[in-house]
């Protein structure tokens, strides 16, 4: 019956080609999923930013527009009453403070030079600043006579102390069907104020926040909050608009949330490795167990299944190469009575002297296995029987040469029996019981010739 044939699994090298083709699809699924998460995050964030700035946004432009606003009925009244009457641009300027708690002051300059401030106390510095002298201001208000509109400029550091955005419109009176440039209206915002009513500062949440475009100047225009590297990070962008005018807000990640995505790309990279290893190791784990399947423990021979499972293989390809082999049994003579005398080690050892001594003499391709106790087979591809012969008598003197363990000086002899495949059998089992039904006959021969030898002996020495 011929034997099912031994799974010996994939080769290390194919093995090891999966495993890391296996690891490299983990580790590109692992970056593509860091990289999805990355960009939700970021997504996320945006939205997140966006709106936060919307909302900024809305209310600063509520807050500087409506203070514009109330600021100009005092520019009109003044362009149909050119006339001094500082009594009644008081009245209309205490209204306007009222009104809008954010003016810091109201100031009236006829020909470029401030006459008029309100309130007046703690102001006081600021009369008689003409505004052609101050070259911080002046471009600013330049740029309103020219253009006949309201501008906004600053923040601006206030001769009064502290930092104010300036409203200015430039008044013009009719002179005739003229109209004449009488000078400028301007109402000065707390800055500082600003920002608190709104809630704005460096840093909202996880968000840095930066502005820039001072005096108006929108995306080109200088940066005077926040720092220069929320806009070259920047989630979200959106422009604040007032009269003549704009700012630029911005919203970065205050702190790398990457961060919070470290462990996850430490997990894309951990994990396949991780598995690459495991299954290294279970592969390793595999081909020592598949080894020691096929493997004598004490000799490093293969074992009857290894060799069972080779014979059968060079049976099944002999139709096709058209080769036979050899097959012999080789047994060893008075082994037992080593282990009797001497104890198992020295047997042991002699064992693995026998299988080195006899592994020394065959040919890479051949196939030495231990039988279990104290026989050998040895598988011979292409080998007929003229060869297996001699290579049987060459044995049986090898092993008659004495071993030496332990300082002990050992003489065994070997019976060896051989068969050959297809000419004297046609399977392998067949094979097997020829060689060894061979052995066994010549293991009886070797008994009769040493008992004739005993006798003569014996009849010599009477």
């Amino acid at each position: 019956m011929v034997r099912k044939l031994i799974r010996t699994g994939p080769s290390p090298a194919i093995a090891y080609s999966l495993i890391a083709a296996l690891t490299l699809c983990l580790l590109l699924l692992g970056g593509y999923v860091v990289r999805q998460a990355e960009q939700r995050v970021t997504q996320i964030q945006q939205v997140e930013a966006v709106g936060m700035l919307s909302q900024k946004r809305a209310e600063l432009e509520s807050r500087i527009n409506s203070v514009l606003y109330l600021s100009s009925t005092l520019s009109t009244y003044i362009a149909v009453n050119p006339q001094e009457d500082m009594q009644r641009w008081y009245d209309i300027s205490k209204e306007i403070v009222k009104e809008a708690p954010l003016v810091r002051n109201i100031g009236l300059a006829p020909d470029n030079v401030i006459r008029f401030v309100f309130p007046l106390s703690g102001n006081e510095k600021a009369l008689g600043l003409d505004y052609r002298k101050v070259s911080s201001q002046w471009p600013a208000v330049e740029r309103a006579m020219k253009t006949g509109e309201m501008t906004l400029a600053g923040p601006v550091n206030l001769v009064q102390g502290g930092r104010g955005l300036i409203g200015r419109t430039p008044i013009f009176t009719l002179d005739g069907a003229d109209s004449r440039y009488w000078g400028l209206s301007s109402v000065v915002i707390d800055y500082d104020g600003l920002l608190e009513s709104v809630g704005l500062s460096e840093q909202i949440g996880e968000f840095a926040i930066a502005i820039r475009g001072k005096d108006g100047a929108g995306g080109q225009g200088e940066l005077f909050f926040g720092r220069e590297d929320t806009f070259s990070d920047a989630l979200a962008k959106l422009e604040i608009y007032f009269p003549d005018g704009s700012w630029v807000i911005a919203a970065s990640q205050a702190t790398d949330t990457r961060i919070s995505l470290v462990w996850l790309r430490v997990l894309s990279w951990a994990l396949p490795l991780f598995l690459c290893l495991a299954l290294i190791i279970m592969y390793q784990l595999y081909r020592f167990a598949l080894t020691q399947s096929l493997t004598d423990s004490l000799t490093g021979c293969d074992n009857r299944r290894s060799l069972m499972h080779k014979m059968e293989q060079l049976a099944a390809l002999h139709p096709r190469t058209g080769q036979g082999f050899a097959l012999l049994f080789i047994d060893l003579n008075h082994f037992k009575e080593v282990n009797d005398t001497h104890g198992h080690h020295v047997g042991d050892e002699l064992l693995r002297q026998a299988a080195k001594r006899l592994r020394m003499q065959v040919r890479q391709s051949d196939s030495l296995a231990r039988n279990g106790g104290d026989e050998f087979i040895l598988l011979l591809p292409s080998m007929g029987g003229e060869g297996a012969g001699k290579l049987a008598g060459k044995f049986e003197a090898l092993m008659a040469e004495p071993f030496k363990i332990d300082d002990i000086e050992i003489t065994i002899s070997a019976s060896v029996g051989y068969a050959i495949f297809p000419t004297e059998v046609q399977t392998a089992d067949e094979l097997m019981n020829l060689a060894d039904a061979r052995m066994y006959e010549r293991k009886r021969e070797k008994k009769a010739l040493e008992a004739a030898g005993e006798k003569e002996e014996v009849i010599a020495e009477s």
